[in-house]
């Protein structure tokens, strides 16, 4: 159950170690406070009245939220989901107010041994103590809803309470609550000290991305130019940069999202893995045809014929990756191999859908742990790469991963296994399409896997406020705004709608004594408009040739409203002035790109250059791009450079006087870095390619392979730097309104399988064990424990491991934090569980001795 220890549990008491300061602590920071408040009451200079009345403002709402903080305390223990697992939305925030507590600690007791030095450095302490009295401003604003609102709505333990609410009601109190205070100086305040400079590090990529991404104005090279030589601001001004993102996170599209997402996909950034990570004997590309499968039912009474995936396109292959530390018999490549230890078919087979908010991310972005779990288990792995919305909303990437995992139950030797055993893995937005992809394969009869392992993923489709969701206004990782907007993407509906998503068909036929694997042929095609298919979500189910498409019915916004926007946006009146409230008006266009803009017109007039001259300034900018924000590099054992992550280790904590990183100049490149490798990594960047040519130490694919790399005109291909960031702009403003104009009369599907929360009891009650792990400061977190106790419930082996002070997608950080490599371990545990791995390798041992 729960309270299972695995290998490495001595850093459990890392993990799950309480953060609750004592009483008297608490008592400490007060007498610390009304101290420095004496001190500098006194003092007549600028600063000094602002420390004063900083640290007033700070006593005060101390005071308030260590009260509601108590009363909230007092009710936690009952959410939990059981003793030894305490956790849930309401005790996450209380242990957000012991941290910050800890955190004022700390600050006033610099200030207290320092403020007699002549070193003292008024300023910079005047920006520390007003950044954390608007933190505790916030933390009132979050404790007093809680309190007030969602505690006495949250009856019997039930975190996700069952009442009628709005996105509006949502939206609206999220406007009341100040949330520059968690993008500045307070940043990751809460989590471990090992991941607050790579997340403000990637909080600068984030302010500095979001200004190339919206520069306005003049040619690419114009707009760039500016934008990179002026983005260092954000590195050394915490102000500058949390109104920034707190803009991008109100009036960012979902394609911005998808945009700065796709920086990990990079060739350079999924490269990566191969050459620090450990080395895997396959990484094989397995194409699974998007075609109808056949499986027989459990009871051999019927065979299940799936039709292809076609909701909102036309069918398309689906591309898997095959990762295994072991090349076994069967896999691609094996007969051609020489030299090369071939192991026996293997009894196990994991299969991983990848997380990324059902927007982004693929197999590749994930490689940096799927590379350690595939090792740690010696299991071979294949993950799902599905389509992304908003492009294929629900239910394709379902549809596709149901097509996949039947196309595994009749080839298990392809993939190097028996198939005696089947683990599905997931995280965020994988981890709901296996829950889903689990209850499907219970209602049709087909073999479902023998094991789920959850990590921080959603179990509910729905805008109910629940204290965890609250969480993700601080979360640096995937802030609120991002989350949502990722939710309408993929299973949003225009308020005159409502949900028609049925239930996905299947045709079912007698299995004759002589033929199991055989069923007859469908007598007609099973197009969009068969009405014996999985459903789309066009309630009418119009043909694809039809006026109208699956996808046209999802239209979010009017052409009137499309038309309303765009006069909006070139109004005048859109672009905020300097010092105006950034959640009423706002611009995401550079300033610096408008000026040039303005020049740039006031000169010759003509924008037209040489197709050389413009590709060789765009070489040059995205080299200082990458040189300066992505990229830095090591020296191998033979003594060759490679590119490597720059996580922000050599980073100063006095931000106020210490610029992180250097500009470098427009000759210098990134020569220096890269070496010979220089000219082909930039020269791949800036014609779009998809390879750069690092040597991989995994074997190549047979060409004689059945699952030989997919066609090139099949390959989802992996985004350049340059492709990103040449775009033309006017391709890349969305509709730019707020969180809540943009969800004003928004309604999300409502169905089972996306919501298996809501899915029926019987069903449910059928699940194989499941192992879920998230974290203390997850938005899923609600979700999490409220699935866990269902499925405790109905008696379903169900294992729960919060783990604490780690972001949402810690997996993707497991190689620059220590903490969340542990918790990776922790997730390599369970796998193994939930395998049985670990239950024969002992008593392998037991009988050896």
């Amino acid at each position: 159950m729960a309270d299972d220890v695995g290998p490495f549990e001595p850093s459990r008491t890392t993990l799950l170690a309480s953060t609750e300061p004592s009483q008297s602590i608490f008592q400490t920071v007060l007498h610390l406070v009304e101290d420095n408040t004496q001190h500098f009451k006194n003092d007549d200079s600028e600063y000094g009245q602002r420390l004063y009345s900083g640290f007033l403002v700070l006593k005060e709402n101390m005071d308030r939220v260590m009260s509601m903080s108590e009363r909230v305390r007092k009710e936690v223990h009952q959410f939990d989901f059981d003793k030894d697992n305490p956790g849930n939305g309401f005790r996450s925030f209380n242990n957000i107010v012991d941290q910050a507590i800890v955190s004022v600690f700390e600050l006033c007791k610099q200030v207290s041994t320092s403020r007699g030095s002549l070193l003292f450095r008024k300023g910079h302490f005047v920006r520390e103590v007003e950044a954390w009295s608007q933190t505790m401003v916030s933390l009132v604003t979050l404790l007093e809803y809680i309190d007030t609102v969602l505690l006495p709505r949250c009856e019997d333990g039930s975190l996700l309470a069952d009442f009628s609410s709005s996105p509006n009601e949502l939206m609206e109190m999220l406007n009341t609550i100040p949330q520059y205070s968690f993008y500045g100086r307070c940043l990751g305040f809460h989590y471990y000290p090992s991941l607050r400079k790579t997340l403000k590090y990637l909080n600068i990529c984030l302010s500095a991305f979001s200004e190339i991404y919206y520069a306005d104005g003049g040619s690419f090279v114009q707009r760039t130019k500016n934008t990179v030589m002026s983005s260092s601001k954000y590195v050394v001004d915490a102000e500058l940069r949390s109104r920034r993102i707190v803009d991008v996170v109100q009036y960012s599209s979902v394609d911005f999202i998808k945009t700065f997402w796709s920086v990990a996909e990079t060739d350079i950034m999924t490269q990566l893995p191969g050459i620090v990570g450990p080395a895997l004997a396959v990484t094989q590309v397995v194409i699974v045809p998007c075609e109808e499968q056949q499986v027989v039912k459990m009871d051999g009474t019927a065979t299940v014929v799936i039709p292809a995936p076609h909701s909102h396109f036309e069918a398309r292959p689906i591309t898997c990756h095959l990762l295994s530390a072991q090349l076994r018999e069967g896999m691609p490549g094996e007969k051609e191999s020489k030299g090369v230890t071939i192991h026996p078919p293997s009894d196990y087979l994991l299969i991983h859908c990848h997380g990324g908010g059902f927007v982004t991310q693929s197999t590749k972005s994930q490689e940096v742990f799927l590379r350690e779990w595939a090792v740690s288990t010696g299991v071979p792995m294949l993950s799902i790469d599905y389509s992304l919305a908003p492009e294929a909303r629900y239910p394709r990437p379902l549809e596709e991963v149901l097509t996949a995992y039947c196309w595994v139950l009749n080839n298990f030797k392809v993939l190097g296994t028996t198939g005696k055993k089947i683990v599905l893995t997931g995280d965020s937005a994988g981890g709901n399409l296996i829950t889903g992809l689990t209850v499907k394969c219970i209602e049709l009869g087909i073999r479902p896997a023998d094991g789920l392992f959850l990590a921080y993923t959603p179990f509910l489709f729905d805008l109910i406020p629940s204290p965890a969701r609250l969480l993700a206004v601080m979360d640096p990782m995937l802030p609120l705004g991002f989350a949502l907007r990722c939710l309408k993407a993929y299973a949003g509906l225009p308020s005159e709608e409502s949900s028609l998503a049925t239930t996905p068909g299947d045709a079912t036929f007698p299995v004759s004594s002589g033929e199991t694997s055989k069923a007859p042929a469908v007598s007609e095609p099973m197009d969009v408009s068969t009405s014996d298919v999985p459903a789309t979500l066009d309630i009418n189910r119009k043909n694809v040739h039809d006026s109208q498409s699956d996808t046209e019915s999802f239209v979010e916004v009017s052409e009137s409203d499309v038309k309303e926007a765009e006069a909006l946006v070139k109004s005048p009146s859109f672009i905020s002035e300097p010092g105006s409230d950034t959640l009423t008006t706002v611009s995401l266009t550079s300033e610096a790109s408008k000026l040039e803009d303005s020049s740039a017109k006031k000169g010759s007039g003509s924008n037209s250059q040489k197709s050389e001259e413009k590709e060789e300034r765009s070489r040059r900018y995205v080299t200082e791009f990458l040189e300066k924000y992505v990229l830095d590099s090591r020296t191998d054992k033979q003594g060759r450079k490679v590119p490597i992550l720059r996580t922000g280790s050599e980073e100063s904590e006095q931000e106020d006087e210490t610029v992180l990183f250097e500009a470098p100049s427009v000759s210098a490149g990134i020569t220096a870095k890269l070496g010979k490798a220089k000219d082909a990594v930039v020269s791949g960047i800036s014609a779009g390619l998809t390879s750069i040519g690092f040597k991989r130490k995994e074997m190549d694919a047979s060409p004689t392979s059945p699952t030989q790399p997919e066609p090139e005109q099949l390959v989802r291909k992996r985004p350049s730097m340059a492709e990103i960031f040449l775009s033309p702009s006017n391709m890349r403003r969305g509709s730019r309104c707020s969180l809540s104009e943009e969800f004003t009369g928004v309604k999300l599907i409502n169905d089972h399988y996306l919501s298996p929360l809501n899915a029926p009891k019987e069903v449910l009650a059928k699940f194989p064990p499941c192992a879920l792990l998230t974290v203390e400061y997850d938005f899923c977190l609600d979700d999490d424990i409220t699935m866990a106790k269902i499925l405790r419930d109905l008696n379903v082996p169900v294992t729960v491991d919060i783990l604490n002070r780690l972001p949402h997608g810690f997996l993707s950080l497991s190689m620059v934090s220590q903490e969340a490599h542990v918790g990776c371990k922790k997730a390599i545990y369970r796998i193994k569980q939930l395998l049985g791995i670990e239950e024969e390798q002992n008593e392998t041992e037991i009988a050896s001795e």
